[in-house]
């Protein structure tokens, strides 16, 4: 009789579980760029537009890994209506 297979919280943590994957994929590529980028500016002690050029990347790459960890914060928050926190204390009268 206890054969729910459609346990809510199941699904929201297999949900979970599937969003850190991917968010977990999404971040190797932009680890890998930059650790290729501090490898360059390392051993070619890269001067003028060229090392522009690699920390302009940097920074981007740096962006989008905040990108990636924001969609993984927003995956533990409650799935609860009005659920907006950001400055809202006093609601009600």
């Amino acid at each position: 009789m206890s054969s729910d297979t459609t346990d809510p919280r199941e699904k929201q943590i297999a949900d979970l579980h599937a969003g850190i994957r991917q968010v977990a994929h999404d971040l190797s590529n932009p680890l890998g760029i930059l650790r290729m980028a501090v490898y360059f500016l390392q051993s070619t002690k890269a001067e003028g537009e060229k090392r522009e050029q690699y920390l302009t990347m940097m920074n981007e790459t740096i962006d989008r890994v905040e990108q990636q960890l924001k969609r993984l914060r927003d995956l533990t928050e409650e799935p609860a209506g009005g659920s907006d926190s950001a400055g809202e204390e006093g609601t009600g009268t």
